[in-house]
């Protein structure tokens, strides 16, 4: 059998102790190498700081491998989430195979009551507020629903619907009673699952010199394109935009430990170029797929450029339409407004950007901001 390592966690709950120490005893007889804390993890001298140390070991780990019963554990303020939880999140970003087992009669409650209620709870707060509730938000919910098992942490109840959402699979865990560790890895074995060593990708983040050079060359572009009273031709002015910005990732943070990729969006599709002339917005250029109206009255508020007009100068957000599957990025200056197309991939809904909303505008705004300063800089010099 293939040699991997093996992160073992839980929570510090008298009733998982035993099944920790079990699961380490004998995933290291079958030649793995399991990672623990009481065992060969922690502690740590004082000046390092455990969170990190342990998310560390997570990620140099090939599988993760979860205890879960009626308690959650630590609970980080700086990352609204606990460590556990903290955990299982690196573990999920970095691609790991999860291996979850959760306590048998905690896991049926979650399933027949505990979830459609959450789920109840989630469409409410989107529908009357258009925001999705935090995790204390939930979880100052379920302990006011005195119909929910009280013996059980709230926070619990949150973990495993994060895990649901992930479409994380969870087996039964049966307190006092052993788990076969080594017919369990032959069947994982059986099932094509990976249990090699994973090669670590490593991602560089694009240095703040390589913006400028994108950012330049993009202005030499741009300005044959521009006269001091207007453009010569506002089509070629969007196109080379257009071009040039890309898609990427949606990341969500967890305070300063974890970060996790949410979700994607494709390569700028359109876009549309609007002036304020009068009580209306009026189309000056557009390019791509772009279908929109070629004039929109400043009252007209199911329009994204005129909510972004009266947002004010110098301003920009991000919406999302799930009909078209897309991501609007819009921007105003002075009396223009441009709007960018991005096709979201297909995991998006209205839920899950209402969830992700400040992931979302940070990820797509902030992909290259010197070259939207250019930009800007560039329709701010317009005399219409």
């Amino acid at each position: 059998m293939a040699r991997t390592k093996v992160f073992i966690s839980s929570v510090n709950e008298d009733g998982i102790k035993p099944l920790r120490r079990v699961a380490f005893r004998e995933l290291a007889s079958l030649g793995h190498d399991p990672l623990m804390w009481e065992e060969n993890l922690g502690p740590w001298p004082a000046h390092i700081d455990p969170i990190t140390k342990c998310l560390e070991a997570v990620e140099e780990s090939d599988i993760y491998l979860l205890f879960l019963g009626s308690k959650a554990g630590t609970y980080n303020v700086q990352s609204g989430i606990t460590v556990t939880h903290m955990e299982f999140i690196k573990a999920h970003e970095q691609g790991k195979l999860i291996l979850v087992f959760a306590d048998i009669e905690v896991k049926a409650a979650f399933f027949s009551r505990i979830k459609p209620w959450i789920d109840q709870l989630i469409d409410r707060q989107i529908h009357d507020e258009e925001r999705f509730p935090s995790p204390l938000h939930i979880m100052d919910s379920l302990k006011t629903n005195h119909t929910i098992p009280q013996n059980i942490d709230p926070y619990v109840w949150y973990f495993l619907y994060d895990m649901t959402l992930r479409k994380i699979y969870i087996d039964d865990l049966s307190l006092g009673v052993p788990i076969d560790w080594k017919v369990y890895f032959s069947d994982l074995l059986r099932r094509g699952s990976l249990l090699l060593p994973l090669e670590q990708s490593i991602e560089q983040n694009s240095s703040r010199l390589e913006q400028f050079d994108e950012a330049v060359e993009l202005l030499y572009q741009l300005i044959p394109q521009v006269q001091i009273t207007g453009f010569q031709r506002a089509e070629d002015f969007l196109a080379v935009i257009q071009s040039r910005m890309s898609g990427g990732r949606i990341e969500h943070s967890y305070g300063p430990y974890v970060a996790e990729t949410v979700g994607f969006y494709a390569d700028c599709s359109a876009a549309t170029l609007y002036m304020r002339e009068e009580d209306s917005l009026h189309l000056l250029a557009k390019v791509g797929s772009a279908a929109g109206s070629p004039r929109y009255k400043l009252d007209d508020h199911s329009s994204y450029n005129v909510l972004t007009y009266h947002k004010g100068d110098h301003l920009e957000q991000v919406f999302f339409k799930a009909s078209k599957n897309m991501f609007y990025y819009c921007m105003r200056t002075g009396r223009l407004v441009l709007t960018l197309h991005f096709p979201a991939d297909p995991e998006w809904d209205h839920k899950k950007f209402i969830h992700y909303k400040e992931a979302a505008n940070d990820a797509i705004i902030s992909k290259n901001p010197l070259m939207i300063e250019f930009i800007k800089l560039i329709l701010g010099g317009m005399q219409s």
